[in-house]
């Protein structure tokens, strides 16, 4: 029922070698189903928008039949699905250099008894330093690429590229085991490429970082009261017997080491505030620093690290305490990387609230597995639609004519309101030659707003 816009086709179609030509038919319908639901993003409504031409009794489920075969038990992989798309993100968007990866999980609320891969997890938007809060629903790894917007360079948007699902339980991959897996395979797709890995504390963990693989520079947190030595190991005799020192002797944790730098006045040594400026969250600031070089055998064996403790000078936020594999990387670069680890908790809001990738009520293995990947992906395919074409379309001009003072032109929700108006001018393009179809296309219309209401 719905056209797609030909530059979106045009992105689709490097998704060929994900399905046979059937499942691309029934993967570009339920692409458009979701940008022009209306209203919460469930299966059936979604597939209702799909042929919204006609009227669907919910007691005449057979006719969607299609599109529920299609995540449970259709022949693609969702793994080819994200290599067609991390390939075409790559190639039109950051073809060269460094490819900076984003990390992190997410919980997707869900109940029910035979839901696949249902456990209880943290919440993150519910918990606060005080209090962990719990719930129930399935809890993703999420591997995200992240994209400096060409005509907006200080913002950084993060394009979701693989996700593999925490299963609860002893004896399960943690979240840093299956992040660790999803990197190996983004460098098997780039291997000429060098990769930047970004995450928060809880993937500073020797499942993720031990043994990591050459040409992968990690960027993250760590614990403000780690144990961390000094690289050079303590000289001995020759004659001395038993094992040499592989380690010297302990440093100041990061925490130490920022009293250590407040206790010294004339700004001389090793243990000494510095100030940076740089850019951060989209704003201009100055912080000051302490860094220095040490090993954390807990968690990266005797591989030297360069810790860097920041603190705002203004007290908006509180003091961070960040590493780096590179013990070479300038100060600067260290704490802006990490900054750009926001926009993944950008795009799971985007996901939840614009996407309604929590609205399926779907509960089998095959669904699970594949439709939640299967929203990211597209997520990933509509922002690089609108960095590819449609920011300069005529629907994004006049889409910025509405926008409010608080609105944003990249973000999630104006890209989709962006490319809703540019599928519906398509559509009435295509029929408008044809009285007949315009005709059926305003029943088409009037069937939307009732599912809407």
């Amino acid at each position: 029922m719905w056209e797609m816009v030909s530059s979106l086709d045009a992105v689709v179609q490097g998704c060929t070698f994900a399905f046979t030509e059937p499942s691309l038919a029934t993967f570009r319908q339920v692409l458009l189903g979701w940008i022009m639901c209306l209203g919460s993003r469930t299966e059936y409504r979604v597939f209702q928008t799909i042929q919204a031409d006609e009227e669907i009794s919910r007691q005449e489920r057979h006719p969607f039949d299609r599109f529920y075969n299609f995540f449970s038990r259709a022949k693609w992989d969702v793994r080819i699905l994200a290599h067609d798309v991390a390939v075409a993100v790559v190639t039109a968007l950051n073809p060269r250099g460094r490819l900076y990866l984003l990390v992190d999980d997410t919980l997707l609320h869900k109940r029910g008894k035979q839901v696949y891969g249902l456990g209880w997890f943290r919440d993150a938007v519910a918990s606060t330093k005080k209090r962990v809060a719990t719930a129930s629903g399935n809890n993703w790894v999420v591997l995200g690429l992240a994209i400096p917007i060409p005509l907006c360079p200080d913002r950084i948007v993060c394009l979701p590229l693989l996700a593999r699902l925490h299963l609860p339980g002893k004896g399960q991959p943690s979240c840093p085991s299956l992040a660790k897996e999803m990197l190996l395979t983004v460098q098997g797709w780039f291997p000429d490429r060098e990769l930047i890995l970004v995450g928060d504390g809880g993937y500073a963990a020797a499942g993720l970082l031990e043994d990591l693989p050459a040409g992968v520079t990690f960027v993250g947190r760590l614990r403000g009261d780690a144990a961390v030595y000094d690289p050079q190991p303590a000289r001995c005799k020759a004659s001395k017997r038993g094992p040499k020192p592989t380690k010297g002797p302990r440093l100041p944790s990061p925490k130490e080491a920022a009293k250590k730098a407040d206790r010294n006045r004339n700004g001389q040594g090793p243990w000494c505030w510095q100030t940076i400026t740089i850019t951060l969250y989209g704003v201009q600031r100055t912080l000051k620093v302490v860094s220095y070089v040490v090993v954390w055998p807990k968690v990266l064996g005797l591989r030297p690290i360069r810790v860097v403790v920041v603190r705002d000078p203004d007290g908006k936020m509180e003091d961070t305490y960040l590493f780096t594999t590179d013990v070479a990387a300038e100060l600067t670069w260290i704490v802006t990387t990490f900054g750009w680890r926001w926009s993944i908790e950008v795009s799971f809001k985007a996901s939840k609230q614009v996407m309604g990738i929590e609205g399926p009520h779907h509960w089998c293995q095959g669904s699970i597995e594949r439709l939640a990947p299967c929203v990211w992906l597209m997520q990933s395919l509509i922002i690089l639609w609108y960095l590819n074409a449609g920011h300069a379309s005529t629907e994004a001009k006049e889409e910025a004519a509405l926008m409010g003072d608080w609105d944003s032109p990249w973000s999630l929700r104006h890209i989709l309101k962006v490319l809703r108006r540019a599928t519906l001018n398509a559509t009435i393009n295509s029929k408008s030659a044809q009285p007949d179809g315009l005709v059926s296309f305003v029943e088409t219309m009037k069937n939307c707003v009732n599912m809407a209401a």
